[in-house]
Order: C-alpha cells, then structure tokens, then sequence
C-alpha cells in the first residue's frame, strides 16, 4: 500500500502474525489450525507440504500475536472467582514442563498461562498474572488444589498491605502483613489417592470465611467447593496439544515453540472453540436456530462474535478491541 500524499509504502499486514510472511496467507492459515488441532509438527510438514523449519517459524510469529491478542484484551475483567491448576507435559528429551492455567468457571475464559519447571516461582507468575487482569482482585474466590504455593502467595498477592507501626525500640522494624477483607477467600481441594485410584477429597478454607465461600458457589450453581472447569479444560488442552497427550511419543524440541503452541491454544479455546454450556436461548428463534452460541471471550465480554483462528491472526491487535 502507498499514500496518496507522502509516497510512503508500507504493507497492510503490519501488526499481523503474517507480516513479512514469504507464504500465501492460505498455507499459512492451514499450518495454524493444524497446529491448533494438535497435530505435531511433523505431521504438518507431510500435510501441507512445507518445510519443518517453516512450520517451526510460523508457529512463533503466531504464538507472539496471541499473546498481545491476549495482553490488549484480557484486562480489566469482571471476575469473582477463578479456578487454578496445573498439567504435566514435556519438553526437549522428555523433561518435565508443566502448564499452569487460572480460568473463570462462569464464562470459561482462561486468564493466565504460565510454563515452566512446578515450583513456588510459577505459581507466584500465574497468580499475579491473574491479579493484574481482573477489576477487583479483593473481591475473589480462589479455588485450586492442595499445591503449597497457593496458600503461600494468596495473602502476599490478593490480600491489603499493612504495614505495622513502628515502636520506637531498636531492631529491625517488623516486616509487612497481609490482611484478608470479608470478600476474599481460598479454598483448596485436596484429593488424596492410593496409587491410581482415588481414594477421599478433602476441602480446606484455607484463607477467609466459608460464608464468603458459599456464597460463590450458589452464584455458581455448585454443589460443594470444586475445580471442574480447569480440569475440564486441562482435558480439552491435552487432546488438542501433542506433547501433553499421555502415553505419547511426541515431544517439542525447543521451549520456544512449546510456549508459542500453548498460546494459540489458549487464543483458539478462549475466541474461536463455542461452549455449549455459554449458549443462550434466542428471543425468537430464526429457523431452526434457538440458541446463541457463545465463546467464553463473548461471555466474559470481550468479544461480540465468533472468530476463526486465521482471522484473528489476520488482524491487528487493535481491532479487536470490543467495548
């Protein structure tokens, strides 16, 4: 494209994942919904008849634009309660790399994706990652399961600062507390097992009141304090991801790719992938249609439609901003 005015050239696909791509934009959109599709990279190379290195390229341009999709919008949510847990994969010669994931069991919207080696550092990452997304991060109902880390940083991250007086005595002044409002609680499921088998389910109230708990899951429609969805979508992320099917043989050679395809996962579920617990019944059905289909993007409020992976790779971040 030229202006009219200035001379100046400069090409319609800036911003996009296929700027300065050497390939036509419809091989380009194959190689991505195969990727999304959990396809692994050597079979993408037989399908689409491309070179590795290729497939290897596309899907770090492509996981980049995900991620700023995901950083543009994800931001100022209206959440009060949020799932956590993490799943086992591997990368390189079969290392473990494990995926941390925070999602809103109401509109099904994963917040934050974290990877890397399971310890406190990556719990801490995907915790503040989903504090600085949400609105009001005191008003909050944290459920995850039995991993130390959780209880540790829930107060550091969630909870008010208060900083006590100091006493005039010498010594070092004491160190910063956290205190927990009424409207902030954590919960933790801890399922005890024997082998492969389940064995009992503990629930523990680790941080604020078991009234402020309830009160979520009426809001909820559950039953008891439980993480269905993030396990529901730990399950959907496995079939859709080679490296994290278990019993496979499959496993990604670079971390960089490993991270790039964790994002256009976490861009198809949250825009593209419809939930049929979303739908909503149409004021007057048209035709045969009676429900709205909706992607959890559209039920948290981010998102006026449906979007196919390749057009929003094919769209600047900006766009997509919806208000």
């Amino acid at each position: 494209m030229r202006c009219q005015r200035c001379g100046k050239e400069f090409s319609e696909r800036k911003g996009t994942a296929e700027f300065n791509s050497k390939i036509a934009p419809e091989k380009f959109a194959t190689v991505v919904e195969h990727i999304a599709e959990g396809n692994t990279i050597s079979s993408i190379t037989r399908l689409c008849k491309v070179h590795h290195e290729t497939v290897e390229r596309i899907i770090d341009v492509a996981g980049d634009h995900s991620q700023a999709i995901h950083d543009e919008c994800a931001v100022d949510l209206e959440v009060t309660a949020i799932q956590s847990d993490e799943r086992h994969g591997t990368v390189e010669s079969k290392k473990p790399y494990w995926e941390a994931t925070t999602i809103d069991p109401a509109s099904k919207f994963v917040l934050s994706l974290r990877l890397g080696k399971r310890n406190n550092k990556l719990i801490k990452e995907l915790l503040e990652d989903s504090a600085k997304r949400i609105r009001n991060p005191q008003d909050l109902v944290l459920f995850t399961d039995g991993e130390h880390g959780y209880s540790t940083y829930f107060p550091e991250i969630f909870g008010v600062a208060v900083q006590p007086k100091h006493t005039g005595r010498r010594g070092r002044p004491k160190s910063t507390q956290y205190r927990i409002p009424r409207t902030l609680a954590h919960v933790q499921i801890i399922k005890n097992r024997q082998g492969n088998k389940l064995k009992s389910v503990d629930i523990s109230y680790t941080w604020g009141t078991k009234a402020r708990v309830q009160r979520e899951l009426d809001k909820l429609n559950y039953n008891v304090p439980n993480t269905s969805a993030v396990e529901r979508q730990n399950g959907t992320a496995r079939q859709h991801t080679s490296f994290m099917k278990r019993k496979g043989l499959a496993s990604a050679k670079k971390t960089t790719s490993r991270d790039a395809i964790a994002e256009i996962g976490r861009l198809n579920y949250n825009w593209v992938a419809k939930h049929r617990s979303l739908k909503l019944p149409l004021d007057k059905p048209e035709g045969r249609k009676k429900y709205q289909h909706r992607t959890p993007a559209m039920a948290i409020g981010i998102s006026n439609k449906i979007f196919s992976l390749p057009t929003l790779l094919a769209t600047p971040v900006h766009a997509l901003k919806y208000p």
